[in-house]
């Protein structure tokens, strides 16, 4: 009787710990790398630098890709001249997190990003 018990609460156990398990942050990386968009993946690599140490170079190379689209966003006001830039709603909130967690891009690009940039 005794036995049933314990093998009945290792098993619930062992159950409660894979339900409530997390993929890993490298293996959260990789699906955001592969299915989300590069704010995304940048912005995650920031919140979680200290776990992606190894992916040190996949993390500098999504957070270049964010730099060269928000700089190619700001380029198009400049083309534009006086009218703001429209962004997508959903794509410039992404980028606003994005700014809001790099702390460098953030000090660069937030305010240039919020007197230039309507998000409809």
């Amino acid at each position: 009787m005794k036995q049933v018990f314990v093998f009945q609460f290792i098993c619930y156990l062992l159950l409660g710990i894979s339900i409530g398990c997390k993929p890993s942050y490298t293996k959260q990386l990789d699906q955001l790398i592969e299915n989300g968009t590069v704010f995304q993946s940048a912005t995650f690599c920031e919140i979680n630098r200290l776990h992606l140490q190894e992916r040190q170079q996949e993390c500098e190379a999504v957070t270049k890709q964010a730099k060269e689209e928000i700089d190619a966003i700001i380029n198009r006001k400049l083309d534009m001249g006086i009218t703001p830039v429209i962004v997508e709603k959903s794509k410039g909130e992404e980028i606003e997190r994005f700014l809001k967690v790099h702390t460098q891009m953030g000090i660069r690009y937030w305010e240039i990003w919020k007197s230039n940039v309507i998000l409809e």
